[in-house]
């Protein structure tokens, strides 16, 4: 566990940025790692404070340090020569187990005579059970066997041991061939282990440089090869700084040019498709307002239509009825005209009548029956005449009335 720091000022005090400095690390991870409690910090006035002995004891335990190796004595993986962990008596020439377990006790074999080794048993043991794990030959003929805990107290340096074999051992590699070279890693710390094995890889990563270590004739032309290519691998590792001439564009004029007017081209039809799309969203905006105005333009005709024809039924049966009435109304007159003429007629006729009765009975004092009679037949006469010209009268008015009736109708 990390052990808490202890309040108050010292001489191997850091702060956040310092510690992540030291560790490198990013500020946000030791943060996170010191506020989790996993890493040994006080958090003082807001400001995080961090002791290097407990940090170094932290990094040890997470490095599985022992206890008598400090923190400095560990390499950076990328920084140490390739040359102090494979010295010329570490590589066999040529191996003389023809199976995976003999291979593997014979290149620890070799560790534990170079006294690079404490304890050959647990490793042999170690190297085995991460095989059956999973194999660690590649294809191309290449295996880097290694345990998969480093314990430091195990081994007394860090160390490479490289085999070869002319005829190949069967390590169970994925395009089922045998594998020709072997790295055995004894790197005794994680700081060196990935670092050294990721450079080991790109050295052995192209097909023609495990056919040249096949072919050496001895094992300082192997070294010396295996020297070379990590020096290459690691100077192509680093990027080149990039100067400003580099970067300037090396396109030919023409080909520019041409560039541009292709683009200027394709901008132009995507102009195109763009108007062309707005004239018809416009084209079927308009129809739909001229349909959305002719509806209630029709409703607004049909309405005023059928306005117009109830108006005209109107004046219609309005100009009928005034007719009706005046022929009523003329016929009434005429009614009444022929009534009063009948009247008129009546009461001359009676009145003719009485006077000619008057007379008639002065007469008749004076005169004798015969001018009687004749009066009496003149009144007859008289009678008959007025009645003809009132029957007369009547019936052309009902006549003229029936007409007019007809004619409205």
């Amino acid at each position: 566990m990390a052990k808490q720091l202890k309040s108050g000022p010292g001489d191997g005090e850091m702060s956040l940025p310092e510690c992540a400095n030291y560790l490198h690390l990013s500020e946000t991870t030791v943060l996170k790692l010191a506020t989790e409690g996993k890493l040994p910090g006080l958090l003082l006035d807001r400001k995080w404070q961090f002791q290097r002995e407990l940090i170094d004891e932290w990094l040890a335990e997470q490095l599985n340090v022992g206890d008598d190796d400090a923190i400095e004595d560990i390499p950076d993986g990328m920084r140490v020569p390739l040359g102090d962990l494979l010295p010329e008596e570490a590589i066999i020439g040529d191996l003389e187990s023809r199976d995976a377990l003999g291979t593997i006790e014979e290149l620890a074999a070799l560790a534990y005579r170079e006294k690079w080794l404490n304890d050959k048993p647990w490793f042999v043991g170690a190297v085995v059970e991460r095989e059956m794990l999973a194999s660690t030959a590649m294809e191309g003929g290449v295996a880097f066997l290694h345990t998969r805990a480093r314990e430091a107290s195990r081994i007394a340096r860090p160390f490479i041991i490289t085999g070869r074999s002319y005829s190949g051992v069967d390590f169970g590699a994925p395009d089922g061939k045998p594998t020709f070279l072997f790295f055995l890693l004894g790197l005794k710390y994680d700081r060196l282990h990935l670092p050294i094995l990721g450079r080991l890889a790109r050295t052995v990563r192209n097909p023609a440089t495990i056919a040249k270590l096949r072919s050496q004739p001895s094992t300082t032309k192997m070294r010396a090869l295996l020297l070379e290519e990590d020096a290459k691998s690691l100077s192509s590792a680093r990027p080149a700084p990039v100067r400003y001439e580099a970067m300037k564009p090396k396109l030919d004029r023409q080909i520019r040019l041409r560039t541009i007017k292709r683009l200027d081209a394709i901008r132009k039809r995507q102009a195109e498709q763009i108007a062309k799309k707005q004239k018809a969203a416009e084209k079927a905006k308009r129809i739909r307002k001229k349909t959305t105005r002719a509806a209630p333009d029709d409703d607004k005709k049909t309405t005023s239509k059928a306005a117009s024809d109830r108006v005209a039924d109107g004046a219609k049966k309005t100009s009928k009825k005034t007719a009706a009435e005046k022929s009523a109304s003329k016929v009434a007159g005429g009614k009444k005209a022929a009534g009063q003429k009948s009247t008129s007629a009546k009461s001359t006729a009676t009145a003719s009548s009485t006077g000619l009765k008057k007379s008639a009975e002065k007469k008749a004092t004076g005169d004798k029956k015969p001018a009687a009679r004749k009066v009496a037949a003149k009144t007859t006469v008289a009678k008959k005449a007025t009645a003809k010209k009132v029957t007369g009268k009547t019936s052309a008015a009902r006549k003229k009335a029936a007409a007019k009736r007809s004619a409205h109708n």
